[in-house]
């Protein structure tokens, strides 16, 4: 018996789905990781410099220099983000 004209034909060939990409790219922040590190260590070289061998006053400095460089680091992240 022939077949139907308005009956779809069968396909041989497999179909394969490809997976969506994913919808939020990776967040990479390697830049505030390093400003953090920077600032951390200049606090500390500047809080050495003025208060001497404190203790108190380098942990402070550097406390300081890693808010500083984590609030730098974001700033730049979000500045190379949008070019």
């Amino acid at each position: 018996m022939p077949a139907s004209k308005n009956r779809p034909q069968h396909q041989t060939h497999q179909q394969h789905h490809h997976a969506p990409p994913n919808s939020k790219p990776k967040k990479v922040r390697k830049v505030v990781k390093i400003a953090i590190v920077f600032f951390g260590l200049l606090g500390i070289g500047i809080s050495y410099f003025i208060a001497g061998g404190s203790l108190l006053s380098i942990a402070s400095g550097a406390v300081i220099g890693a808010v500083a460089g984590y609030l730098f680091g974001s700033q730049m992240d979000k500045t190379l983000r949008n070019k």
